[in-house]
């Protein structure tokens, strides 16, 4: 199915098909859950949803449990690498790939990362012979994970945080990770789709999809849930889109996304 088919139409082909397994990208699975909650569509054949490309929020997880019955495995993956690491169907870690790849968490310092420590991920394969990658950074962040209690001997992420480009700049210059808080706003006003964009060290560009225009109330509040999850006082700059946000060049999409460049050994 492509991915940039609407959500009616992957429901609908969906239904039609019958398919045990999905895999999706998380933000279109989101709109595909948004749609079969308000037209009552039950997707029965579906066994599990696999998801891959963007970084899984426990929100869609339980959305998705709660709508379509289902279960989400996710895996981490990449277009130079391959599949890094799988969650684990016992405890929820990510198992790494070990026997195909070596993962290195590290911290600002350069040095290993330890169990519940969020640092970069730099990856070495070893069996690409034509064009090996030795300690390659791929711009991303996770959280290193004790071993897991499944028994596996394979080395655990507990998460997978997102990529340099979602970490937030503060006026002062020190850069961190948004809070969990996005999902308050659909409790607040009847948004179909949102994206903050920060161009510039002291302003927001709050990007909406939305049925109607919101009021300065509606408008007030998801400023300030936005300023709350961001950690700051950001200035808010509203911009609506009548159809839906432009997705990246290879289809993927961000809840977050800074463009002021990244000062190496600022995330916290």
């Amino acid at each position: 199915i492509p991915i940039t088919s609407s959500a009616a139409q992957q429901a609908a082909w969906i239904k039609q098909f019958g398919p045990a397994y999905l895999i999706h990208y998380p933000n279109s699975l989101a709109a595909l859950v948004d749609y079969c909650q308000d037209h009552d569509i039950s997707l029965s054949s579906l066994r599990q949803i696999r998801s891959m490309g963007e970084t899984l929020s426990q929100h869609l997880r339980q959305r998705v449990k709660t709508t379509l019955g289902v279960e989400i495995s996710d895996t981490y993956s990449s277009n130079e690498i391959g599949v890094i690491a799988i969650e684990c169907p016992i405890s929820g870690k990510y198992h790494v790939m070990a026997e195909n790849l070596v993962v290195e968490i590290l911290n600002e310092h350069g040095q290993p990362c330890l169990p519940g420590e969020v640092g970069r991920v730099v990856l070495t394969d070893l069996h690409n012979f034509a064009t090996p990658m030795v300690r390659y950074e791929i711009g991303d962040y996770a959280e290193a994970g004790a071993p897991c209690s499944c028994g596996r001997g394979l080395a655990t992420l507990n998460r997978i945080v997102g990529r340099e480009r979602n970490l937030i700049v503060k006026p002062d210059g020190s850069r961190n990770w948004p809070l969990v808080g996005f999902a308050q706003f659909r409790e607040i006003a009847p948004v179909i789709q949102y994206q903050l964009v920060q161009n510039e060290p002291d302003a927001i560009e709050f990007r909406l999809v939305v049925p109607r225009m919101l009021t300065p109330v509606e408008e007030a509040a998801l400023a300030d849930t936005a300023q709350n999850a961001l950690g700051h006082p950001f200035k808010i700059n509203f911009r609506y889109f009548s159809d839906s946000i432009p997705k990246s060049a290879n289809g993927k999409f961000e809840e977050f996304i800074c463009n002021i460049p990244t000062v190496r050994g600022e995330a916290t």
